[in-house]
Protein backbone atom coordinates (compact mmCIF):
# COMPACT_ATOMS: atom_id res chain seq x y z
CA UNK A 1 0.00 0.00 0.00
CA UNK A 2 1.46 3.14 -0.67
CA UNK A 3 2.33 5.88 1.60
CA UNK A 4 -0.98 8.40 0.35
CA UNK A 5 -3.16 5.38 0.21
CA UNK A 6 -2.58 4.95 4.18
CA UNK A 7 -2.63 8.62 4.85
CA UNK A 8 -5.92 9.14 3.24
CA UNK A 9 -7.24 6.27 5.22
CA UNK A 10 -6.13 7.08 8.34
CA UNK A 11 -7.37 10.58 7.76
CA UNK A 12 -10.63 9.05 7.32
CA UNK A 13 -10.82 6.79 10.60
CA UNK A 14 -9.48 10.09 12.17
CA UNK A 15 -12.34 12.48 11.11
CA UNK A 16 -14.60 9.50 12.52
CA UNK A 17 -15.65 8.48 8.69
CA UNK A 18 -15.40 5.16 8.85
CA UNK A 19 -17.70 4.44 6.04
CA UNK A 20 -15.47 6.26 3.60
CA UNK A 21 -12.26 4.50 4.87
CA UNK A 22 -14.18 0.92 4.73
CA UNK A 23 -15.12 1.89 0.52
CA UNK A 24 -11.44 3.14 0.18
CA UNK A 25 -9.84 -0.04 1.51
CA UNK A 26 -12.28 -2.08 -0.10
CA UNK A 27 -11.00 -0.32 -3.67
CA UNK A 28 -7.42 -1.08 -2.82
CA UNK A 29 -8.24 -4.34 -1.43
CA UNK A 30 -9.89 -5.07 -5.69
CA UNK A 31 -6.80 -3.78 -6.66
CA UNK A 32 -4.65 -5.71 -4.53
CA UNK A 33 -6.26 -9.10 -5.48
CA UNK A 34 -5.93 -8.09 -9.31
CA UNK A 35 -2.21 -7.65 -8.91
CA UNK A 36 -1.71 -10.57 -7.29
CA UNK A 37 0.16 -8.22 -4.66
CA UNK A 38 -0.41 -10.79 -1.43
CA UNK A 39 1.30 -7.66 1.10
CA UNK A 40 -1.08 -4.85 -0.04
CA UNK A 41 -4.23 -7.19 0.29
CA UNK A 42 -3.09 -7.70 3.87
CA UNK A 43 -2.58 -4.21 4.89
CA UNK A 44 -5.87 -3.60 3.25
CA UNK A 45 -7.58 -5.98 5.14
CA UNK A 46 -6.11 -4.70 8.22
CA UNK A 47 -7.56 -1.43 7.67
CA UNK A 48 -10.87 -2.86 6.41
CA UNK A 49 -11.45 -4.79 9.62
CA UNK A 50 -10.82 -1.88 11.63
CA UNK A 51 -13.51 0.25 9.94
CA UNK A 52 -16.02 -2.55 10.67
CA UNK A 53 -14.85 -2.46 14.05
CA UNK A 54 -16.39 1.49 14.40
CA UNK A 55 -19.24 0.57 12.31
CA UNK A 56 -19.76 -1.77 14.65
CA UNK A 57 -19.83 -5.09 12.19
CA UNK A 58 -17.84 -7.56 14.61
CA UNK A 59 -18.12 -10.52 12.53
CA UNK A 60 -16.81 -8.62 9.24
CA UNK A 61 -14.26 -7.05 11.22
CA UNK A 62 -13.22 -11.37 12.24
CA UNK A 63 -12.86 -12.29 9.16
CA UNK A 64 -11.05 -9.79 7.26
CA UNK A 65 -8.35 -9.60 10.08
CA UNK A 66 -8.00 -13.67 9.92
CA UNK A 67 -6.95 -12.96 6.43
CA UNK A 68 -5.16 -10.33 7.04
CA UNK A 69 -2.66 -12.05 10.12
CA UNK A 70 -2.42 -14.85 7.02
CA UNK A 71 -1.57 -12.91 4.63
CA UNK A 72 0.89 -10.66 6.54
CA UNK A 73 2.60 -13.76 8.23
CA UNK A 74 3.10 -14.84 4.91
CA UNK A 75 4.96 -12.12 3.42
CA UNK A 76 6.72 -11.53 6.74
CA UNK A 77 5.13 -8.32 7.86
CA UNK A 78 5.94 -8.69 11.56
CA UNK A 79 4.44 -4.80 12.13
CA UNK A 80 1.49 -5.23 10.10
CA UNK A 81 0.76 -8.92 11.85
CA UNK A 82 0.72 -7.73 15.04
CA UNK A 83 -1.50 -5.00 14.37
CA UNK A 84 -4.39 -7.46 12.50
CA UNK A 85 -3.87 -9.64 15.39
CA UNK A 86 -4.91 -6.55 17.98
CA UNK A 87 -7.93 -5.72 15.56
CA UNK A 88 -8.86 -9.72 15.57
CA UNK A 89 -8.64 -9.77 19.79
CA UNK A 90 -11.05 -6.78 19.38
CA UNK A 91 -13.61 -8.44 17.42
CA UNK A 92 -13.98 -11.84 18.90
CA UNK A 93 -13.86 -10.03 22.58
CA UNK A 94 -16.92 -8.64 21.01
CA UNK A 95 -18.18 -11.42 19.10
CA UNK A 96 -17.74 -13.27 22.90
CA UNK A 97 -14.80 -15.71 21.37
CA UNK A 98 -12.95 -14.79 24.72
CA UNK A 99 -10.28 -17.51 23.85
CA UNK A 100 -9.50 -16.28 20.61
CA UNK A 101 -9.10 -13.13 21.89
CA UNK A 102 -6.95 -13.58 24.49
CA UNK A 103 -4.66 -16.05 22.01
CA UNK A 104 -4.74 -13.31 19.54
CA UNK A 105 -3.55 -10.21 22.19
CA UNK A 106 -0.99 -12.48 23.63
CA UNK A 107 0.43 -13.37 19.67
CA UNK A 108 0.35 -9.90 18.82
CA UNK A 109 2.18 -8.29 21.93
CA UNK A 110 5.10 -11.12 21.34
CA UNK A 111 5.19 -9.88 17.77
CA UNK A 112 5.54 -6.36 18.85
CA UNK A 113 7.64 -6.87 21.78
CA UNK A 114 10.12 -8.81 18.83
CA UNK A 115 9.80 -5.55 16.68
CA UNK A 116 10.72 -3.33 19.50
CA UNK A 117 7.48 -1.37 18.83
CA UNK A 118 6.39 0.56 22.27
CA UNK A 119 3.46 1.83 20.86
CA UNK A 120 1.77 -1.43 19.65
CA UNK A 121 3.10 -3.31 22.72
CA UNK A 122 1.04 -0.63 24.98
CA UNK A 123 -2.19 -1.07 22.50
CA UNK A 124 -2.11 -4.16 22.72
CA UNK A 125 -1.34 -4.51 26.65
CA UNK A 126 -4.65 -2.29 26.25
CA UNK A 127 -6.47 -4.84 24.02
CA UNK A 128 -5.19 -7.85 26.29
CA UNK A 129 -6.52 -6.43 29.53
CA UNK A 130 -10.25 -5.60 27.27
CA UNK A 131 -10.17 -9.29 26.38
CA UNK A 132 -9.08 -10.90 29.80
CA UNK A 133 -12.15 -8.55 31.46
CA UNK A 134 -14.63 -10.46 28.28
CA UNK A 135 -13.54 -13.39 29.92
CA UNK A 136 -14.42 -12.16 33.64
CA UNK A 137 -10.43 -12.51 34.08
CA UNK A 138 -10.57 -9.30 36.34
CA UNK A 139 -7.43 -9.63 38.44
CA UNK A 140 -5.41 -10.57 34.76
CA UNK A 141 -7.21 -7.86 33.07
CA UNK A 142 -6.35 -5.02 35.82
CA UNK A 143 -2.65 -6.72 35.37
CA UNK A 144 -2.63 -6.01 31.68
CA UNK A 145 -3.45 -2.33 32.05
CA UNK A 146 -0.93 -1.65 34.11
CA UNK A 147 1.37 -2.76 32.16
CA UNK A 148 0.15 -0.76 29.31
CA UNK A 149 0.65 2.45 31.83
CA UNK A 150 3.68 1.08 32.46
CA UNK A 151 4.76 2.03 28.87
CA UNK A 152 3.74 5.33 28.74
CA UNK A 153 7.37 7.06 29.33
CA UNK A 154 8.29 4.86 26.14
CA UNK A 155 5.50 5.50 23.99
CA UNK A 156 5.21 8.62 21.33
CA UNK A 157 1.57 9.29 22.86
CA UNK A 158 -0.38 9.06 26.54
CA UNK A 159 -3.40 7.59 24.43
CA UNK A 160 -2.74 4.23 25.53
CA UNK A 161 -1.97 5.11 28.78
CA UNK A 162 -5.42 7.00 29.21
CA UNK A 163 -7.48 4.08 27.29
CA UNK A 164 -5.94 1.75 30.19
CA UNK A 165 -7.34 3.40 33.16
CA UNK A 166 -10.66 3.86 30.81
CA UNK A 167 -10.66 0.00 30.61
CA UNK A 168 -9.44 -0.72 34.27
CA UNK A 169 -12.40 1.79 35.00
CA UNK A 170 -14.89 -0.21 32.70
CA UNK A 171 -13.30 -3.46 34.49
CA UNK A 172 -14.20 -2.64 37.92
CA UNK A 173 -17.81 -1.59 36.64
CA UNK A 174 -18.47 -5.16 35.10
CA UNK A 175 -16.74 -6.87 37.95
CA UNK A 176 -18.96 -5.09 40.68
CA UNK A 177 -22.20 -6.44 38.71
CA UNK A 178 -20.98 -9.63 37.92
CA UNK A 179 -20.19 -10.36 42.01
CA UNK A 180 -23.24 -9.28 42.72
CA UNK A 181 -25.14 -11.28 40.52
CA UNK A 182 -23.09 -14.61 41.46
CA UNK A 183 -23.29 -14.05 45.23
CA UNK A 184 -26.67 -11.61 45.65
CA UNK A 185 -24.64 -8.53 47.21
CA UNK A 186 -23.13 -5.35 46.47
CA UNK A 187 -19.61 -5.67 46.33
CA UNK A 188 -16.55 -3.13 47.99
CA UNK A 189 -16.22 -0.59 45.55
CA UNK A 190 -12.44 0.53 46.46
CA UNK A 191 -10.83 -1.48 43.58
CA UNK A 192 -13.53 1.35 41.25
CA UNK A 193 -12.57 4.08 43.80
CA UNK A 194 -9.01 3.31 42.83
CA UNK A 195 -9.23 3.26 39.21
CA UNK A 196 -11.20 6.69 39.61
CA UNK A 197 -7.88 8.35 41.71
CA UNK A 198 -5.75 6.86 39.15
CA UNK A 199 -7.76 8.77 36.88
CA UNK A 200 -7.47 11.79 38.29
CA UNK A 201 -4.14 11.73 38.75
CA UNK A 202 -3.23 11.22 35.33
CA UNK A 203 -5.56 14.02 34.27
CA UNK A 204 -3.48 16.27 36.65
CA UNK A 205 -0.71 15.12 34.61
CA UNK A 206 -1.29 15.70 31.19
CA UNK A 207 -3.12 17.86 29.27
CA UNK A 208 -6.96 16.58 28.76
CA UNK A 209 -7.87 19.08 25.99
CA UNK A 210 -4.85 18.25 23.47
CA UNK A 211 -5.80 14.52 24.36
CA UNK A 212 -9.89 15.08 23.43
CA UNK A 213 -9.36 15.22 20.00
CA UNK A 214 -12.42 13.99 17.89
CA UNK A 215 -10.91 10.54 17.64
CA UNK A 216 -10.14 10.41 21.50
CA UNK A 217 -13.84 12.08 22.28
CA UNK A 218 -15.25 9.17 22.91
CA UNK A 219 -12.73 7.36 25.41
CA UNK A 220 -13.38 10.45 27.90
CA UNK A 221 -16.99 9.75 26.95
CA UNK A 222 -16.79 5.85 28.09
CA UNK A 223 -15.00 7.41 31.53
CA UNK A 224 -17.53 9.87 32.31
CA UNK A 225 -20.09 6.83 32.10
CA UNK A 226 -17.68 4.56 34.60
CA UNK A 227 -17.97 7.87 37.11
CA UNK A 228 -21.54 8.31 37.01
CA UNK A 229 -22.18 4.64 37.70
CA UNK A 230 -19.57 4.51 40.40
CA UNK A 231 -21.54 8.02 41.60
CA UNK A 232 -24.84 5.67 41.41
CA UNK A 233 -23.18 3.25 43.55
CA UNK A 234 -22.10 5.40 46.27
CA UNK A 235 -25.58 6.47 46.95
CA UNK A 236 -24.64 10.34 44.66
CA UNK A 237 -27.44 9.97 42.88
CA UNK A 238 -27.77 13.78 41.06
CA UNK A 239 -24.15 13.35 40.42
CA UNK A 240 -25.31 10.17 38.89
CA UNK A 241 -27.75 11.84 36.74
CA UNK A 242 -25.66 14.58 35.67
CA UNK A 243 -22.87 12.67 35.02
CA UNK A 244 -25.05 10.83 32.27
CA UNK A 245 -27.43 13.97 31.15
CA UNK A 246 -23.62 15.44 30.23
CA UNK A 247 -22.91 11.50 27.97
CA UNK A 248 -26.71 11.90 26.57
CA UNK A 249 -26.28 15.53 24.83
CA UNK A 250 -22.86 14.97 23.53
CA UNK A 251 -23.77 11.36 22.11
CA UNK A 252 -27.00 13.13 20.51
CA UNK A 253 -24.96 15.60 19.34
CA UNK A 254 -22.36 13.97 17.36
CA UNK A 255 -23.70 10.50 17.23
CA UNK A 256 -21.77 7.53 18.78
CA UNK A 257 -21.21 3.68 18.25
CA UNK A 258 -23.91 1.41 19.65
CA UNK A 259 -21.58 -0.05 21.85
CA UNK A 260 -21.32 3.23 23.83
CA UNK A 261 -25.31 3.33 23.74
CA UNK A 262 -25.37 0.06 25.62
CA UNK A 263 -22.87 1.41 28.17
CA UNK A 264 -25.21 4.40 28.76
CA UNK A 265 -28.37 1.82 29.48
CA UNK A 266 -26.38 0.42 31.48
CA UNK A 267 -25.94 3.29 34.00
CA UNK A 268 -29.45 4.29 33.34
CA UNK A 269 -30.33 0.84 34.27
CA UNK A 270 -28.45 0.66 37.71
CA UNK A 271 -29.79 4.50 38.30
CA UNK A 272 -33.33 3.41 38.27
CA UNK A 273 -32.77 0.62 40.75
CA UNK A 274 -30.63 2.65 43.03
CA UNK A 275 -34.64 4.83 42.94
CA UNK A 276 -36.71 1.97 42.71
CA UNK A 277 -38.04 2.75 38.81
CA UNK A 278 -38.26 -1.08 38.16
CA UNK A 279 -40.51 0.17 34.94
CA UNK A 280 -37.15 2.64 33.47
CA UNK A 281 -34.85 -0.48 34.65
CA UNK A 282 -36.87 -2.74 32.79
CA UNK A 283 -36.60 -0.76 29.70
CA UNK A 284 -32.92 -0.18 29.97
CA UNK A 285 -32.00 -3.35 29.97
CA UNK A 286 -33.83 -4.87 27.53
CA UNK A 287 -32.68 -1.88 25.41
CA UNK A 288 -28.50 -3.05 26.33
CA UNK A 289 -29.68 -6.38 24.86
CA UNK A 290 -31.54 -4.91 22.13
CA UNK A 291 -28.44 -2.93 21.04
CA UNK A 292 -26.22 -5.56 21.59
CA UNK A 293 -28.07 -7.77 19.54
CA UNK A 294 -28.19 -6.07 16.61
CA UNK A 295 -24.43 -5.58 16.36
CA UNK A 296 -23.84 -8.95 17.94
CA UNK A 297 -22.11 -7.50 20.51
CA UNK A 298 -22.46 -10.58 22.46
CA UNK A 299 -20.42 -9.68 25.53
CA UNK A 300 -23.29 -6.54 25.65
CA UNK A 301 -25.87 -8.93 25.50
CA UNK A 302 -25.05 -11.23 28.37
CA UNK A 303 -24.75 -8.67 30.54
CA UNK A 304 -27.24 -7.33 29.59
CA UNK A 305 -29.18 -10.30 30.67
CA UNK A 306 -27.62 -10.57 33.88
CA UNK A 307 -28.94 -6.83 34.83
CA UNK A 308 -32.65 -8.32 33.86
CA UNK A 309 -32.24 -11.09 35.68
CA UNK A 310 -31.09 -8.29 38.54
CA UNK A 311 -33.89 -6.37 37.98
CA UNK A 312 -36.65 -8.93 38.79
CA UNK A 313 -35.11 -10.60 41.72
CA UNK A 314 -35.26 -7.02 43.33
CA UNK A 315 -39.05 -6.74 43.00
CA UNK A 316 -39.27 -10.41 43.84
CA UNK A 317 -40.50 -11.90 40.35
CA UNK A 318 -38.69 -15.18 40.59
CA UNK A 319 -40.07 -16.72 37.41
CA UNK A 320 -38.95 -13.62 35.47
CA UNK A 321 -35.89 -13.90 36.75
CA UNK A 322 -35.49 -17.88 35.98
CA UNK A 323 -36.97 -17.03 32.57
CA UNK A 324 -33.28 -14.16 31.77
CA UNK A 325 -31.23 -16.73 33.07
CA UNK A 326 -32.08 -19.31 30.84
CA UNK A 327 -31.57 -16.61 27.90
CA UNK A 328 -28.20 -16.25 29.33
CA UNK A 329 -27.64 -19.95 29.38
CA UNK A 330 -28.88 -20.30 25.77
CA UNK A 331 -26.84 -17.24 24.54
CA UNK A 332 -23.46 -18.46 26.09
CA UNK A 333 -24.40 -22.00 24.11
CA UNK A 334 -24.42 -20.14 20.88
CA UNK A 335 -21.57 -18.47 21.81
CA UNK A 336 -19.61 -21.41 22.21
CA UNK A 337 -20.73 -23.30 18.68
CA UNK A 338 -20.30 -19.71 16.73
CA UNK A 339 -16.63 -19.98 18.25
CA UNK A 340 -16.00 -23.43 17.35
CA UNK A 341 -17.46 -23.00 13.76
CA UNK A 342 -15.11 -20.34 13.59
CA UNK A 343 -12.20 -22.20 13.69
CA UNK A 344 -12.73 -23.85 10.89
CA UNK A 345 -11.54 -20.69 8.91
CA UNK A 346 -7.80 -21.51 10.81
CA UNK A 347 -7.96 -24.58 9.66
CA UNK A 348 -8.37 -23.51 6.05
CA UNK A 349 -5.44 -21.46 6.28
CA UNK A 350 -3.16 -24.14 7.70
CA UNK A 351 -4.01 -26.40 4.61
CA UNK A 352 -3.60 -23.77 2.62
CA UNK A 353 -0.17 -23.24 4.09
CA UNK A 354 0.67 -26.18 3.80
CA UNK A 355 1.08 -25.98 0.06
CA UNK A 356 4.54 -25.19 -0.56
CA UNK A 357 7.79 -25.99 1.83
CA UNK A 358 8.25 -22.36 2.59
CA UNK A 359 4.40 -22.14 3.84
CA UNK A 360 5.14 -25.40 5.72
CA UNK A 361 7.95 -23.76 7.60
CA UNK A 362 6.04 -20.37 7.59
CA UNK A 363 2.88 -22.72 9.77
CA UNK A 364 5.17 -24.51 12.02
CA UNK A 365 6.32 -21.02 13.30
CA UNK A 366 3.22 -19.96 13.61
CA UNK A 367 2.56 -22.94 15.40
CA UNK A 368 5.54 -22.85 17.60
CA UNK A 369 4.32 -19.73 18.89
CA UNK A 370 0.52 -20.20 19.32
CA UNK A 371 1.73 -23.39 21.75
CA UNK A 372 3.75 -21.44 23.71
CA UNK A 373 1.07 -18.97 24.41
CA UNK A 374 -1.89 -21.17 24.23
CA UNK A 375 -3.73 -21.06 27.89
CA UNK A 376 -5.75 -24.38 27.72
CA UNK A 377 -5.37 -27.98 27.96
CA UNK A 378 -6.65 -29.44 24.92
CA UNK A 379 -8.08 -32.49 26.63
CA UNK A 380 -9.80 -31.04 29.44
CA UNK A 381 -10.60 -27.74 28.19
CA UNK A 382 -9.86 -25.86 31.17
CA UNK A 383 -6.32 -23.87 32.01
CA UNK A 384 -3.53 -25.39 31.58
CA UNK A 385 -0.24 -25.54 33.89
CA UNK A 386 1.04 -22.18 32.41
CA UNK A 387 -1.55 -20.72 32.61
CA UNK A 388 -1.99 -21.41 35.80
CA UNK A 389 1.04 -20.47 36.82
CA UNK A 390 1.38 -17.17 35.08
CA UNK A 391 -2.33 -16.16 37.20
CA UNK A 392 -0.99 -17.97 40.38
CA UNK A 393 2.59 -15.90 40.43
CA UNK A 394 0.35 -12.76 39.96
CA UNK A 395 -2.35 -13.37 42.26
CA UNK A 396 0.64 -13.96 44.73
CA UNK A 397 2.32 -11.16 44.36
CA UNK A 398 -0.95 -8.89 44.63
CA UNK A 399 -2.18 -11.26 47.89
CA UNK A 400 0.98 -10.65 49.71
CA UNK A 401 0.98 -7.35 48.68
CA UNK A 402 -2.42 -6.25 49.79
CA UNK A 403 -2.31 -8.88 52.94
CA UNK A 404 -4.78 -10.56 51.51
CA UNK A 405 -5.58 -14.50 51.42
CA UNK A 406 -4.73 -17.12 49.11
CA UNK A 407 -4.98 -20.78 48.88
CA UNK A 408 -4.11 -23.98 46.48
CA UNK A 409 -5.13 -27.21 46.30
CA UNK A 410 -3.59 -29.94 44.72
CA UNK A 411 -5.98 -32.88 43.27
CA UNK A 412 -5.33 -36.46 42.50
CA UNK A 413 -7.47 -38.68 41.16
CA UNK A 414 -7.15 -41.80 43.08
CA UNK A 415 -6.15 -44.91 41.58
CA UNK A 416 -5.74 -43.56 38.11
CA UNK A 417 -3.60 -46.19 36.53
CA UNK A 418 -5.86 -48.64 37.59
CA UNK A 419 -8.96 -47.14 35.50
CA UNK A 420 -6.68 -47.04 32.67
CA UNK A 421 -5.26 -50.51 32.94
CA UNK A 422 -8.54 -52.03 33.56
CA UNK A 423 -10.94 -49.55 30.81
CA UNK A 424 -8.47 -48.44 28.52
CA UNK A 425 -7.09 -44.71 27.95
CA UNK A 426 -10.45 -43.50 26.28
CA UNK A 427 -12.57 -44.30 29.44
CA UNK A 428 -10.12 -42.68 31.45
CA UNK A 429 -9.33 -39.61 29.24
CA UNK A 430 -13.42 -39.13 29.82
CA UNK A 431 -13.07 -39.32 33.50
CA UNK A 432 -10.69 -36.75 33.35
CA UNK A 433 -12.46 -34.46 30.91
CA UNK A 434 -15.81 -35.07 33.97
CA UNK A 435 -13.37 -34.51 36.83
CA UNK A 436 -12.20 -31.08 34.82
CA UNK A 437 -16.10 -30.35 34.73
CA UNK A 438 -16.73 -30.65 38.29
CA UNK A 439 -13.80 -28.61 39.14
CA UNK A 440 -15.34 -25.82 36.91
CA UNK A 441 -18.70 -26.40 38.50
CA UNK A 442 -17.15 -26.30 42.09
CA UNK A 443 -15.36 -23.53 41.85
CA UNK A 444 -16.12 -19.62 41.84
CA UNK A 445 -15.82 -16.95 39.30
CA UNK A 446 -12.79 -15.69 40.33
CA UNK A 447 -10.96 -18.86 41.05
CA UNK A 448 -9.39 -20.87 38.52
CA UNK A 449 -9.30 -24.36 38.16
CA UNK A 450 -6.42 -26.14 35.76
CA UNK A 451 -4.74 -29.33 34.90
CA UNK A 452 -1.09 -29.74 36.75
CA UNK A 453 0.02 -32.42 35.09
CA UNK A 454 -1.56 -36.44 34.04
CA UNK A 455 -4.49 -37.08 36.74
CA UNK A 456 -3.51 -33.98 38.97
CA UNK A 457 -5.30 -30.86 38.44
CA UNK A 458 -4.88 -27.67 41.20
CA UNK A 459 -7.11 -24.86 41.68
CA UNK A 460 -6.00 -21.22 42.88
CA UNK A 461 -8.24 -19.44 45.40
CA UNK A 462 -8.13 -15.70 45.10
CA UNK A 463 -8.55 -14.12 48.47
CA UNK A 464 -10.12 -16.79 49.86
CA UNK A 465 -8.80 -17.86 53.83
CA UNK A 466 -8.18 -21.84 54.25
CA UNK A 467 -10.76 -22.55 56.01
CA UNK A 468 -13.56 -21.57 53.19
CA UNK A 469 -11.18 -23.04 50.69
CA UNK A 470 -11.02 -26.81 52.41
CA UNK A 471 -15.10 -26.24 52.43
CA UNK A 472 -15.17 -25.84 48.78
CA UNK A 473 -12.70 -29.06 48.66
CA UNK A 474 -14.77 -30.86 50.57
CA UNK A 475 -17.90 -30.34 48.29
CA UNK A 476 -16.03 -31.09 45.56
CA UNK A 477 -14.93 -34.38 46.84
CA UNK A 478 -18.43 -35.38 47.64
CA UNK A 479 -19.31 -34.78 43.94
CA UNK A 480 -17.03 -36.44 42.37
CA UNK A 481 -17.53 -39.38 44.88
CA UNK A 482 -21.80 -39.22 44.35
CA UNK A 483 -21.15 -38.68 40.34
CA UNK A 484 -22.67 -41.06 38.25
CA UNK A 485 -19.81 -42.75 36.10
CA UNK A 486 -21.89 -45.42 34.94
CA UNK A 487 -22.24 -43.41 31.67
CA UNK A 488 -18.88 -44.10 30.68
CA UNK A 489 -18.62 -47.49 32.39
CA UNK A 490 -20.87 -49.44 34.56
CA UNK A 491 -18.47 -50.56 36.76
CA UNK A 492 -16.73 -47.44 37.53
CA UNK A 493 -17.01 -45.56 40.97
CA UNK A 494 -13.97 -42.90 41.73
CA UNK A 495 -12.69 -40.53 44.24
CA UNK A 496 -9.89 -38.12 44.54
CA UNK A 497 -7.35 -37.00 47.02
CA UNK A 498 -7.33 -33.20 47.82
CA UNK A 499 -4.58 -31.42 49.31
CA UNK A 500 -4.99 -27.32 50.37
CA UNK A 501 -2.16 -24.72 51.89
CA UNK A 502 -2.73 -21.12 52.53
CA UNK A 503 -0.02 -18.74 51.36
CA UNK A 504 2.39 -17.18 53.85
CA UNK A 505 4.43 -14.33 54.43
CA UNK A 506 7.65 -14.70 51.93
CA UNK A 507 5.82 -17.72 49.86
CA UNK A 508 7.03 -18.61 46.59
CA UNK A 509 4.64 -19.69 44.37
CA UNK A 510 6.64 -23.33 44.57
CA UNK A 511 6.55 -23.46 48.26
CA UNK A 512 2.84 -23.10 48.12
CA UNK A 513 2.51 -25.76 45.55
CA UNK A 514 4.69 -28.21 47.12
CA UNK A 515 2.87 -28.00 50.70
CA UNK A 516 -0.33 -28.40 48.89
CA UNK A 517 1.10 -31.48 47.67
CA UNK A 518 2.35 -32.79 50.73
CA UNK A 519 -1.22 -31.96 52.40
CA UNK A 520 -2.26 -34.02 49.43
CA UNK A 521 -0.57 -36.68 49.51
CA UNK A 522 -0.98 -36.33 53.78
CA UNK A 523 -4.95 -36.59 52.80
CA UNK A 524 -4.55 -39.81 50.56
CA UNK A 525 -2.77 -41.96 52.92
CA UNK A 526 -4.99 -40.84 55.96
CA UNK A 527 -8.29 -42.03 53.32
CA UNK A 528 -6.30 -45.21 52.15
CA UNK A 529 -8.15 -48.46 53.37
CA UNK A 530 -6.86 -49.96 56.62
CA UNK A 531 -4.96 -46.59 57.38
CA UNK A 532 -7.31 -46.12 60.27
Amino acid sequence: MSTDDEEHLALALRQEDPAVARDMALSVMALAIEKGNLHLEGRARALLAECFILLADYRSAHEHSIRAIQLLQSVRDMSGESKALSILSSAASALGSNDQAIEAALLGLELARIGGSADRQSELQVQLGLALLHARCFDASTDALRQARALEPASSTALNALCSLVVEGTCEVVRVITIRHETGEMPSLDGLHQAMRRYDDFAARHDMVALAQPDQRPIQVNWNLVASAAHCWSGELSRAERELETVRRWMDEEGIAPWMESLEALVRCELAMARADWPAAQRAASRMIGLAESTGREQSALLGHVLACHVFERQGKWEAAARELKQLAARERRIRASTLASRGAVVAWQLEMRRSEDSRRELQASAAQLERLTLEDPLTGIANRRCFEQSAQQSLRESQSAGRPLCVALIDVDCFKQVNDRHGHLVGDKVLQVVAALLVEHVRADDLAARWAGDEFVILFRRTELSQARDICSRLRVAVAGHDWSGIESTLTLTISVGVAESQPGDTLKRLVDRSDQAMYEHKAATKPGSR
